[in-house]
């Protein structure tokens, strides 16, 4: 019958989106109840099953049973002599169950069953995919081709038939994809089966993406002998990865890196070139930091409060202090391996070459004024207040009246004086540094300006 050849297309259009069986009759008889609404002005009650030994789809309507059908009333009533046909011991009143056709709709009526029908089936097969595929976020999608290039997204066909997208921010940066071409991302969202939109999410630009193929390349991760700690990473540029090991046999960075090279090798490639650093993990960001500087040389580090005027908070820094001549090695192309670098600590690194903080320490030392300099402070009391960690009248200032007078031999009469004489040594000591500052710019403008002795 045309009826159910119909049907069984939609059927089968259904099962090779491998949509069940129950979906699949849901489906059928809301699909059929709108269109009796459409046809009939009201819904029949329907009856959809599935013939267990067939596997044909079986599609009733139950009618009652009456003398007389009254006009308009067919989709609903039954005459008895017709309902003996179907159940020769039904009675007035009774309930038969009347096989109907497709083909009994009007042509609207049938355009509305296949709409509803096929909404119906969509929606089982997005919430299928959000069953199937929200376990698997964070990791590697396989058998993914570019289906479509826009300027703000990628669509990309996963498994042949699932629809995905790449969103522009989800892009490495530099990589180009053409339709047709292979592609291995990473899943970071499944959106809700009420959305329009593909609902996979894909990434090329997560750190997870390095992790994961990392973790094809390198058999020790997943045994669990060794594993990455902390992953930063520039899209399409570089990525820096600290490693550990529990496996004190085992050497962390070589299981990554491989023999001459093979394993990092491979996952540069896939990520189209991207350069990949590898050092050893420690909790000692002093330490860390140092290393994630490479190839620069860190001779000091250190860390400082400073002001965030984004935030409007304070925020820990560290300092690092590198050789003159590796200044721009420590901050690397467009500032990528120091950004890096304190990505992977967690901390903003400030730079600094050898010269510029020797110059800095050497006004920091003049600035200083020591304790025992104060008029009010004789050798006794001096002592006691270095020993107590008040050595200089910096240090002085910045404690509180409090700390101060725990201190013996200070009362208030003394905090006083001592808080006084500080403070005016300490500005006559920042005035005489300015002087000295200009003395010394005068002196260096001069020197240039200087004319060059005539040569014979």
């Amino acid at each position: 019958m045309a009826d159910y050849e119909r049907i069984e297309a939609l059927a089968g259009l259904v099962r090779e989106k491998g949509v069940n069986r129950e979906i699949l009759l849901r489906s059928l008889h809301a699909g059929l109840a709108k269109a009796s609404i459409r046809e009939y002005g009201e819904e029949q009650d329907i009856k959809v099953t599935w013939e267990q030994g067939s596997g044909d789809i079986r599609m009733e309507a139950l009618k009652t049973v009456v003398d007389k059908v009254a006009r308009r009333k067919t989709h609903v009533e039954i005459d008895l002599k017709k309902a003996r046909k179907i159940d020769k011991n039904c009675e007035i009143g009774d309930q038969v169950a009347v096989p109907i056709s497709i083909a009994d709709f009007g042509r609207a009526a049938v355009n509305e069953f296949r709409a509803e029908f096929l909404l119906l089936v969509k929606s089982a097969e997005r919430n299928q995919v959000w069953k199937e595929y929200e376990s698997r976020i964070g990791s590697i999608i396989p058998r993914c081709r570019v289906q479509q290039v826009y300027r703000n997204r990628i669509l990309v066909q996963v498994a042949g038939s699932i629809e995905a997208v790449v969103p522009a921010d989800e892009r490495a940066r530099g990589e180009r994809y053409d339709q047709g071409d292979s592609i291995t991302p990473v899943l970071i969202r499944v959106e809700k089966p009420e959305s329009l939109e593909p609902q996979l999410v894909l990434s090329r630009a997560t750190p997870e993406l390095v992790r994961r193929l990392f973790e094809r390349e390198a058999p020790e991760i997943e045994e669990g002998i060794v594993n990455i700690k902390v992953i930063a990473r520039e899209p399409g540029v570089r990525s820096k990865i600290a490693v550990s090991s529990t496996d004190m046999r085992i050497d962390a960075v070589g299981a990554f890196v491989g023999m001459k090279g093979s394993r990092v090798q491979s996952v540069m490639r896939e990520l189209n070139g991207e350069r990949i650093d590898i050092l050893p993990w420690t909790r000692d960001r002093f330490v860390l930091a140092s290393q994630a500087l490479a190839p620069a040389t860190v001779l000091s580090i250190d860390s400082e409060q400073s002001f965030n005027r984004e935030t409007g908070e304070m925020e820990d820094i560290l300092i690092a202090v590198v050789p003159d001549d590796q200044l721009s090695l420590a901050i690397g192309r467009n500032g990528h391996n120091v950004r890096l670098a304190g990505q992977l600590v967690e901390r903003r690194i400030d730079l600094k070459t050898q010269s510029q903080w020797e110059e800095e320490n050497r006004w920091e030392n003049m600035l200083r004024v020591d304790v025992s300099e104060l008029p009010s402070v004789n050798d006794k009391l001096a002592e006691r207040l270095s020993r107590a960690g008040y050595d200089s009248a910096q240090i002085i200032l910045e404690s509180t009246k409090q700390e101060l007078q725990e201190v013996q031999g200070v009362g208030p009469v003394k905090l006083a004086q001592i808080l006084q004489e500080a403070a005016d040594l300490v500005e006559q000591r920042v005035h005489q540094i300015e002087i000295a500052k200009e003395n010394e710019q005068n002196n260096s403008s001069e020197s240039e300006n200087e004319p060059e002795e005539a040569t014979d």
